[in-house]
């Protein structure tokens, strides 16, 4: 009994760690992520940053934000996923290459990780929801269960919402929206889910500190 109270308390301790803000320099980091991701909202692009330009989509508004930032997102997506044609697929990879991906078991993200979705438009053009890694967005906030997060919609940039364990309701009873439509409106495979709750992959987060000495410069 003792024993199973103690790995309880870790495991609790470790779900508000991950949910909790970051210590220091990393909490100075969210922040500075997320408001240069708000700063962009209603924008349709494509995102400049001095004399670099990035694609007005959503791996481009996302690269721009962490580049902004300090974070060469675009260049470690070209070390991590050489050859990758899917900008969402990369984002993905670097995340796990130089930081770490996760989601789902009680783990919550901080403001300014990233947050992926599969199938929110058929990529391969074969009719079927098999796609994955096809949008990414940036976490702003998490709050009483619902993770709201800004993306590179179909027209601008717009905030979006994700309730991970409610996936297939749309608003709760009050009228608060829950799970935002990503699926793309048009072909379609039929009966697709459309929820953001529907389409969650997982998150991401980038480490600073594991960013190559040659990259982090760049």
């Amino acid at each position: 009994m003792k024993h199973g109270r103690i790995a309880a308390l870790l495991l609790l301790a470790s779900a508000c760690a991950t949910a909790g803000p970051p210590p220091g320099a990393e909490a100075d980091l969210s922040d500075r992520l997320v408001a240069r991701a708000k700063s962009a909202l209603g924008r349709a692009g494509p995102f400049a940053l001095d004399e670099e330009r990035f694609p007005a989509d959503c791996s481009g508004y996302v690269a721009w934000v962490y580049q902004a930032e300090g974070v060469p997102l675009r260049r470690l997506m070209e070390r991590a996923a050489p050859g990758e044609t899917s900008g969402v697929a990369a984002a993905y990879r670097a995340a796990r290459a130089f930081g770490v991906v996760f989601g789902g078991g009680g783990e919550w993200p901080r403001p300014g990780d990233l947050v992926f979705f599969r199938d929110t438009y058929d990529r391969n053009r074969n009719g079927l929801a098999d796609d994955a890694f096809t949008h990414v967005g940036i976490v702003e906030r998490v709050e009483s269960g619902t993770v709201t997060f800004l993306h590179r919609a179909r027209r601008a940039v717009a905030r979006a919402t994700l309730t991970p364990e409610r996936p297939g309701e749309a608003r709760d009873p009050s009228g608060r929206e829950l799970n935002s439509v990503l699926r793309d409106k048009g072909p379609r495979a039929a009966g697709a889910p459309s929820l953001a709750g529907q389409l969650f992959e997982g998150y991401g987060r980038i480490a600073p500190r594991r960013i190559p000495q040659e990259l982090a410069g760049r």
